[in-house]
């Protein structure tokens, strides 16, 4: 009988899908999905590979749970920047600090899960979780008056990608978030 690390079997049971999740987010953000295997999962969760395929079928199913974790702390990172923000300014320099934040975690862009075969429900998830990350950034924009907002936004994302790709290279975090903010706020005249 296996041994139960919390008061009732159903938190046990949360307890382990989180850790289990948990390990599959980081391995995202340190290998890529290349990198989340049941094996390598349950490696870093301490736990079994057979308990691994207790809460998820498949490696799909376990690259999606984890992708879909890492879009929705992504979420939360840019929610709690939102709040503290109250011009249009100061709206998108706190989408690009937020969205920095989660490209130098590990959160990947979007073409970088388009090419997973990822379950169609996965996909259509992380469709509309990457929509709810840009809608702060569209709405910011469109209230300042920039046309196409829905374009710009995605040019504003791929500065994002670069500056990580200056981070993960060795610049420094707050020199590349400084340097990017600056770029992002002078190229839509804010």
């Amino acid at each position: 009988m296996p041994r139960i690390d919390a008061p009732t079997v159903a938190e046990h049971s949360a307890q382990r899908r989180a850790a289990i999740v948990d390990a599959a987010v980081d391995l995202l953000g340190r290998e890529g999905i290349a990198g989340v295997t049941p094996a390598a999962v349950a490696s870093a969760a301490g736990l079994a590979r057979s308990s691994v395929y207790q809460y998820f079928s498949s490696t799909d199913a376990l690259v999606a749970a984890g992708v879909e974790e890492a879009f929705r702390r992504t979420r939360v990172l840019v929610d709690r920047g939102q709040a503290r923000a109250t011009t249009p300014a100061e709206r998108v320099a706190a989408w690009v600090d937020s969205a920095l934040d989660a490209a130098v975690a590990g959160h990947e862009p979007m073409s970088a899960y388009a090419a997973a075969d990822l379950p169609d429900a996965c996909r259509a998830a992380v469709a509309e979780l990457h929509h709810g990350l840009a809608a702060p950034l569209v709405a910011a924009l469109e209230e300042h008056g920039v046309s196409s907002p829905g374009p710009v936004a995605e040019l504003v994302a791929g500065v994002v990608v670069a500056a990580a790709a200056q981070v993960a290279r060795g610049q420094a975090v707050r020199t590349v978030r400084r340097r990017t903010r600056a770029f992002v706020l002078a190229a839509i005249h804010l």
